[in-house]
């Protein structure tokens, strides 16, 4: 009997000393972020959030910081060229939406003109300037609008804890007519890799009704995936334009109102790489807008 207690009692203690082994050598964690979005689509009354409201997967939250108004955030406004369809009233809407914004936000005004990025004002807090570098696209070409979002992305100097990018286009991606560099899903790929959030605008060529309606719905499509898999949303109402972009732009604002840095804790991989982000609410009601994937470095990084 004293035996068998004594091969007992060694393994036990084997077994705690194999546990404390597994634990110091398991990989660390790494502190990651991402921006989080408080909506409420139907009352446009989005709730405050506290830290127990939101849980992610496989990820230990540290804290859960609501930004204040105008503070930490940068925006541009991307206007594909090619999106020429009946801009007038739309172009003051836009201005509006820029002057309207806190003082201390700098806004930017970029074009994409045959596929190709054309920087008009870089982000300053003169939003009376800003909203003058705006203008209606004159109609040129249709080329890839993706190219042109990715190379704005990576130029852009990393001042503030939010970045976010109004982009009105046709979504079309003609890259026969225009550099031929990255698609939707690349330009999501860098979207969330520098933590961009987006909102699209759809709006189509000038002569859409001529446009085969196949590259119409791709384009609307490839919109929705880069806005929606960044944190942001997509504004459409099918192959018809709509008539003015103030309901969305007023969308927009009000998402940026309500806007948290989520701090977390995941699991330490041997390489850097995407991960898949799934944030969960205690209720149904609560819709929370986030990035599909984080970027995540690896512990040495």
């Amino acid at each position: 009997m004293p035996i068998r207690i004594s091969l007992a009692a060694l393994a036990l203690i084997g077994g705690l000393v194999s546990a404390a082994f597994a634990q110091t050598n398991a990989p660390p964690g790494v502190e990651a972020q991402m921006i989080v979005t408080s909506a409420d689509h139907m009352n446009h009354q989005p709730p405050v959030l506290k830290p127990g409201d939101v849980t992610i997967m496989d990820a230990t939250i540290l804290d859960l910081v609501p930004f204040q108004a105008g503070r930490d955030l940068e925006l541009f406004v991307l206007i594909d060229d090619a999106a020429n369809y009946d801009f007038g009233s739309k172009l003051a809407e836009l201005r509006r939406f820029v002057t309207a914004q806190p003082a201390s936000v700098p806004i930017g005004v970029a074009y994409i003109r045959d596929g190709v990025l054309k920087i008009a004002e870089n982000p300053t807090t003169d939003h009376q300037r800003a909203a003058r570098a705006l203008g209606a696209p004159s109609g040129s070409r249709a080329g890839n609008p993706y190219c042109a979002l990715s190379e704005l992305i990576g130029g852009w100097e990393r001042k503030s804890a939010r970045r976010e990018i109004v982009l009105v286009s046709t979504g079309i991606d003609d890259s026969a007519s225009g550099p031929v560099c990255v698609n939707a899903e690349t330009a999501i790929s860098d979207a969330e890799r520098a933590a961009v959030v987006i909102y699209a605008l759809y709006n189509p060529l000038g002569d859409y009704v001529t446009e085969k309606w196949s590259k119409v719905d791709s384009g609307i499509v490839d919109l929705a995936h880069v806005a929606f898999e960044t944190g942001g949303e997509a504004y459409f109402t099918g192959h018809t334009p709509t008539a003015t972009f103030e309901p969305f732009l007023t969308d927009i604002t009000e998402h940026l109102a309500h806007q948290y840095l989520a701090k977390f804790l995941v699991n330490a991989a041997a390489d850097s790489g995407f991960r898949t982000i799934e944030v969960n609410s205690p209720t149904s009601e609560l819709e929370l807008m986030k990035p599909e994937k984080i970027w995540v470095p690896a512990p040495a990084e």
